[in-house]
């Protein structure tokens, strides 16, 4: 079940959320959860799990959110090796001169699905509740922080439950005018259930394939100091710290521990003269993981970064950036490792790369921006050593997987507008992405091995383009705000035709990168009358192509054993989701009433998995102050 963080993601143009994975202009497909190409961040320090460089959006508090950022296209200059699709950080917001308390309670109804046949539950109920809070205040220098949330799921498919409690405490103290410290602390404990294959896609699509449902609890500790100091030359100096803790319990011989720990400090100069800043770092990062999915062995690795980057005004009109990083990645394991041996248990990586960016003011609304970046991703511990099973499926290990490197780029136009009571900005780009050594998970079929191995599949090309609409108009004298957006994007193997593996691991004789929707379409728009607010999203998201062919033709008779390809057969026109929300305000209070997939349409963002059906939900918000 998702989270309420990448729930709001999925609204935004050019961006998907595919079973964790974050999707930004198809620079990723489906991952099997390890290996993002997209940076997460909560307050500029990296939040993905470093082991298996997955997100845990339920860490996220979005409960204290302050903004969402999102960069799309290569990001690793400033961000590194998993920065190589884009980056999307979650800001928190802080305390003010004035005391804050908010309380939020919310449930969620999910109905029967469009075929009832597919209904599992009879007499019970399928449902989702939360209650959350936040307190924010300042006591003299010090800032306080507080924060919560406990989320209850029963899910619609069946076996799909989750219990979730996450605290947050953010205290920061200005020693001096000039000396800031900071504290941060978030514990997300989680009990869950959650299938990976259904047991057919009629009657049994909401219902576990046997042997595929895994029980988890988990446990995830961050702990984040950091300082922020400025000098007497009005130099910044940030020291960016936050360290890790998982603890992941499975009954299906998949539960792993790690220790994580970041470490960045940060230097800035502002050169007025010379309208520069310069922002340098040097970051450190170290791993220890002991997991039953990597041979049940102790792994440690470290990276090692420095990064420098100038912002230069050429002048009123005229911006540039540039920027350089070089990574270095080491990683320790045994020295041989299902057969595979590995000279001193030990590999190690560099890579060199730059970006170079510019924006130049055409008039006073409007701009044209252009940006090339390098990427570099080295590929984590879990896809390097992952070995477990799914169901008929096993996972396989490749201790000789290579890293991935890439760049892309962007030509962009923003133009203000103010038309027919409209008053916004367009905004239209045109993008190339290009990935050599590119990561998939692949099919394997050999004697004694039927399952997926992460494997350097070759290069490709994303190319495409983005148009989207921020802004806002009146009608009949209420205010609409309005944020919509098209994306189109051509996901390619460069080597489709030479390359018999690629061409046999794909479901459909098509040159199309798997787990790709060409086109993405959504619009999401919000009228205020009085004290009432409505407000109508609405997504639609083209086909996916291509998938593994296994899943669709299961080896070694090539039939579709879990019916996947006849279900994509019968749903191959790709899928419109319809949400409305409506909310009140009267004194303290809010009531927001919600209904999501109006139309009750029946899809999956991965095979073999139905997301979910028709529901509504009733929030209620009060602010004590």
């Amino acid at each position: 079940m998702r989270s309420g963080s990448d729930k709001i993601l999925n609204k935004i143009p050019g961006v998907q959320v595919l079973d964790g994975q974050a999707n930004i202009r198809g620079g990723s497909g489906y991952s099997y959860g390890a290996g993002s190409r997209v940076m997460l961040l909560i307050d500029d320090v990296p939040a993905l799990q470093p082991d298996a460089g997955f997100p845990n959006w339920g860490d996220i508090p979005i409960e204290n959110l302050s903004q969402i950022e999102v960069l799309k296209g290569a990001a690793s200059t400033l961000y590194g090796s998993a920065a190589l699709n884009g980056i999307i950080n979650f800001r928190s917001s802080y305390a003010t001169s004035t005391p804050e308390t908010r309380f939020s309670a919310a449930s969620t109804v999910f109905l029967s699905p469009k075929d009832v046949a597919k209904k599992w539950w009879k007499d019970t109920l399928r449902y989702e509740n939360n209650f959350s809070f936040v307190h924010k205040q300042k006591f003299g220098k010090l800032d306080l922080i507080t924060s919560g949330l406990y989320n209850k799921l029963q899910g619609f498919n069946q076996f799909t439950n989750e219990s979730r409690g996450r605290g947050n405490v953010n205290v920061r103290y200005r020693v001096t005018d000039r000396l800031t410290a900071q504290l941060g602390v978030l514990a997300n404990f989680n009990k869950n259930n959650s299938f990976f294959l259904w047991a057919n896609p009629g009657s049994g699509a909401m219902k576990p394939l046997s042997g595929t449902v895994s029980d988890k609890k988990s446990q995830r500790i961050y702990v984040d100091p950091s300082l922020t100091y400025l000098d007497k030359h009005d130099n910044k100096h940030r020291l960016l710290t936050r360290t890790i803790f998982v603890d992941n319990k499975n009954n299906t011989n998949q539960s792993n521990k790690s220790l994580n720990q970041y470490t960045e400090y940060q230097f800035q100069k502002n050169i007025d003269k010379l309208r520069l800043i310069l922002t340098t770092g040097a970051v450190g990062a170290w791993t220890k993981v002991d997991s039953e999915i990597l041979g049940d062995t102790t792994f440690r690795s470290a990276n090692y970064a420095w990064y420098l980057q100038a912002d230069k005004t050429v002048n009123d009109n005229f911006t540039l950036a540039a920027g350089v990083r070089y990574e270095y990645v080491q990683q320790n394991s045994p020295e041989v490792f299902m057969n595979v041996k590995i000279p001193g248990g030990q590999v190690s990586d560099g890579q060199l790369i730059s970006r170079l960016a510019a924006n130049y003011k055409t008039s006073e609304y409007s701009a044209i921006r252009a940006s090339f970046g390098q990427g570099y991703r080295y590929p984590t511990l879990t896809e390097r050593f992952v070995t477990t099973t799914f169901g008929a499926f096993s996972i396989f290990a490749n201790p000789t997987l290579r890293p991935e490197t890439g760049w892309s780029s962007e030509l962009g136009y923003k133009q203000g507008v103010a038309l027919g009571g409209f008053k916004g900005f367009v905004d239209i780009s045109g993008f190339i992405s290009e990935y050599e050594d590119m990561i998939e998970f692949t099919f394997v079929f050999e004697p004694g091995r039927l399952g997926f191995q992460p494997q350097n599949v070759g290069n490709t090309r994303i190319s495409g383009y983005e148009a989207s609409i921020i802004g806002q108009m009146n009608i009949f004298g209420a205010p609409v705000n309005i944020m919509a957006g098209y994306t189109y994007i051509n996901p390619v193997y460069k080597n489709y035709d030479t390359s018999e593996a690629i061409r046999n691991s794909v479901s459909e004789p098509v040159n199309v990168l798997k787990y790709r929707s060409k086109h993405q379409a959504k619009i999401d728009a919000e009228a205020k009358i009085g004290n009432f607010k409505w407000g109508v999203s609405v997504q639609r998201v083209s086909h996916v192509i291509n998938i593994d062919k296994a899943f669709e033709s299961v080896p070694p008779v090539g039939i579709d054993l879990f019916g996947i390809g006849q279900y994509r057969d019968f749903n191959a026109d790709g899928y419109t989701l319809v949400d409305s929300r409506i909310s009140f305000m009267t004194g303290k209070f809010t009531i927001t009433a919600l209904i999501n997939n109006i139309f009750n349409s029946e899809y999956t963002l991965r095979p073999a998995l139905i997301e979910a059906p028709r529901n509504i939900g009733l929030r209620l918000d009060y602010k004590l102050n």
